[in-house]
């Protein structure tokens, strides 16, 4: 269902481009006036019927026929009030003056005084040439047709044929707009005669798919709970236990909660808010939770969650309604959150769209490296003008095409990984923060609006904060570990690499693989290499995915998945026995799982923090 959901996505965007040109060409069809598209408003009345033939003298001659030419038809009419004989055979047709006997050709001459004869505007005949080859404004007539352009301010042009003269089309502006429409519409981009084309004929065919696709996704997205419209009616006034214990097994406790409503709300009203960026919509996946293998995996649920964690009974808060008595297992830390106040110390962009924010908390926060915090942004509007952001900074957001304003309504909550390590600063903790602009493209999208609210504060300012949460940890044991990350997932890698070398005394081998776009947005350089220097027992490896040759930088280039495994795992001798820490973009994420299970590593193996950065 993931694959259909994508391929509905992206499918649906591309043609509903050419429903639009559906829409707006059908549109300008209807709305051009049909009299002035066809020519009616600038032709002549009509040059009337043939002139009758005076057979008394017994003069008048019959049409010409060429020796041993078959003849399909021959017509008598008026042509510029003169009575000639068309003889239509099998190469073409002979005009035959019905009076002299005489063959009539149509030279130029005579097609400027047909057109003009058939012609009522003010212009004045400009041009006259002969086409030898049909064009798209005569292309349904196969013969030579002689063009004369008049000076109007339609720009009519009549067309005349010079086998017969007889008037092919009259073309103006109005009807070549009308054309382009025409196209549009029929999506015949060459020849603008087929509306059987085979373009329209496969667009037809994709929203036939598209609206069955769109069927199943619709039932997809339902529960079997919906249906269940008397059960809802009848636990209607209610309420369910809910069992909480966190991750480690810590104390159970137990609250009540009202039915048909999701455990996610349920949980933040009985103040165990869980950690969410999206705000339940179940994109984020930050607040899954352990229930139970017994109720259903949603769609989102298969989004967000690992398969491994779903046969576990993990399941996304926001989309479970409470129906029944529930055990859940929390996140750690959740139910001994502390509530904090932290006072902002410096704010200091580390990267173009990086910065690293260091707060001061009352006392030293007691965590394990690689937890991370809850932070609330309160009701709030700002404009790029009025935010204290380096010029770069400021640069970088206009050229992204983001909103210059950015706010909220009401408090949302927002979750940043801690930078540090356990007692590295005492009572202060580090945010690296990516400042989320719109991507390219997306003119006027919101920045985001946690991470610009975080990024206007300055020294003194306060924020409130929660925590410390998480199961992202290191595992106590004498594993090799291999770290792999990018952008703001360097994080939490910082925090558990500098524990572990730092605190902890077990000297097994650790790696860390760095993917970033240029050499400028390496981050914590200094300390990676400080660490390398003092622990035999650490290395780091750095790619950048956005470097010419002309950058002069020394080392590796290209997406880091790729260097990761052509550096160190093609040639690793035991990669099952390796413990590997995961934390970055989406698609940095989804590649190097990828590759791990290509390779066969166990998932229990293999831990990270999908956070959507």
């Amino acid at each position: 269902m993931t694959i259909i959901r994508k391929a509905h996505k992206w499918i649906a965007l591309i043609l509903g481009i050419q429903l639009v040109l559906w829409m707006i060409s059908g549109l300008g069809m209807a709305i051009l006036p049909h009299d002035r598209v066809v020519g009616e408003h600038h032709r002549s009345v009509s040059a009337g019927p043939v002139p009758l033939l005076d057979l008394s003298d017994g003069q008048t001659r019959g049409p010409a026929v060429v020796s041993g030419a078959e003849v399909s038809q021959i017509r008598l009419h008026n042509l510029n009030s003169r009575a000639v004989f068309e003889t239509v055979m099998q190469d073409g047709s002979v005009l035959t003056d019905a009076v002299t006997g005489e063959i009539v050709t149509v030279d130029e001459k005579l097609a400027r005084e047909i057109a003009l004869n058939d012609y009522s505007g003010p212009g004045q005949i400009v041009k006259a040439r002969l086409l030898t080859e049909n064009t798209l404004e005569f292309r349904n007539h196969q013969t030579q047709a002689w063009r004369i352009d008049f000076s109007d301010s339609d720009h009519t042009t009549i067309y005349v044929s010079a086998e017969n003269g007889k008037i092919l089309e009259r073309r103006n502006n109005y009807w070549r707009v009308f054309d382009v429409f025409w196209m549009l519409h029929i999506m015949d981009y060459q020849d603008r005669s087929s509306f059987n084309h085979p373009l329209i004929i496969i667009s037809a065919l994709i929203v036939v798919w598209l609206g069955f696709s769109g069927i199943a996704l619709w039932w997809d997205s339902f529960r079997r709970s919906d249906f269940a419209i008397i059960r809802k009616w009848k636990i209607r006034n209610k309420t369910f236990a809910l069992s909480l214990t966190d991750s480690e097994g810590g104390p159970v406790r137990t609250v009540r909660a009202r039915p048909m409503q999701s455990l996610f709300a349920a949980m933040a009203d009985e103040g165990y808010p869980l950690p969410s960026t999206c705000g339940g919509g179940g994109t984020c996946g930050l607040c899954r939770v352990k229930i139970g293998t017994d109720l259903p995996v949603l769609p989102a649920d298969r989004r967000q969650i690992p398969q491994t964690e779903l046969d576990d009974g993990y399941r996304l808060a926001c989309q479970h309604r409470v129906e029944a008595p529930l055990a859940v297992s929390l996140p750690h830390g959740l139910l001994d959150a502390k509530e904090l106040v932290g006072k902002v110390v410096s704010s200091t962009f580390i990267t173009p769209d990086m910065y690293e924010l260091r707060l001061s908390l009352p006392g030293p926060l007691d965590f394990r490296a690689g937890s991370y915090i809850q932070v609330e942004v309160p009701p709030y509007q700002a404009h790029l003008d009025e935010v204290d952001l380096p010029a770069s900074v400021k640069a970088n957001w206009e050229a992204s095409g983001s909103a210059r304003t950015v706010g909220c309504d009401e408090p949302v909550h927002r979750t940043y990984s801690l930078a540090n390590a356990p007692g590295e600063l005492g009572k202060d903790v580090i945010l690296s923060i990516r400042l989320a602009l719109a991507q390219a493209g997306s003119d006027s999208a919101p920045a985001g609006v946690g991470s610009a609210y975080l990024a206007s504060l300055t020294t003194g300012d306060t924020v409130q904060l929660r925590g410390p949460f998480g199961d992202f940890h290191v595992e106590e044991d004498a594993a090799e570990l291999v770290f792999i990350g990018g952008g703001a997932g360097i994080a939490p890698i910082r925090s558990m690499i500098i524990d572990e070398l730092a605190t902890q005394t077990r000297a097994r081998t650790i790696t860390f693989w760095y993917g970033a776009r240029t050499r400028e947005h390496i981050v914590y350089e200094e300390d990676f290499e400080r660490l390398a220097n003092d622990h035999s027992n650490f290395s780091w490896y750095v790619a950048l995915s956005d470097v010419s040759e002309a950058d002069g930088w020394p080392g590796s280039r290209g997406l880091i998945h790729e260097i990761f495994r052509d550096q160190y795992l093609a040639s690793h001798p035991d990669i099952a026995s390796c413990r590997f820490y995961i934390c970055g973009p989406p698609a940095m994420l989804e590649a190097v799982l990828s590759l791990l299970a290509s390779l066969g590593v166990p998932k229990d193996r293999i831990a990270f923090d999908d956070f959507g950065n």
